[in-house]
């Protein structure tokens, strides 16, 4: 059988604050998990999206300033296909540095 000490003094304020508190961060870690579990799906099209996007940018970037020497120097194709190579490069250097940045939040947040 339960003592009237192990139940909170609900005419007390403080008392009924700090249940209602405890009631209101247990529901709110509820429908918080409940948003991670359905988020994931769309939080890993949006990652695939933004890798795929680093990549192609930088490959397009360098294969326009290739393209650019090409036509200022008369070189074609060495400076576009250099160009390329190297944009392909930076591509993927920015595709491992925005992996890095997304596991170093993903580390943080836990």
């Amino acid at each position: 059988m339960m003592s009237n000490r192990d139940q909170p003094d609900r005419s007390n304020p403080e008392d009924q604050l700090a249940e209602f508190e405890k009631r209101l961060s247990a529901k709110i870690e509820s429908r918080n998990a409940e948003d991670r579990k359905y988020d994931r799906p769309k939080q890993g099209w949006a990652i695939g999206m933004r890798y795929g996007t680093e990549f192609m940018v930088g490959v397009l970037v360098g294969a326009a300033v290739g393209f650019l020497i090409d036509s200022l120097f008369d070189t074609s194709p060495f400076g576009l296909l250099i160009g390329t190579l190297l944009g392909f490069g930076a591509g993927t250097v920015n595709v491992v540095r925005a992996a890095k940045e997304l596991s170093e939040r993903a580390k943080r947040d836990q």
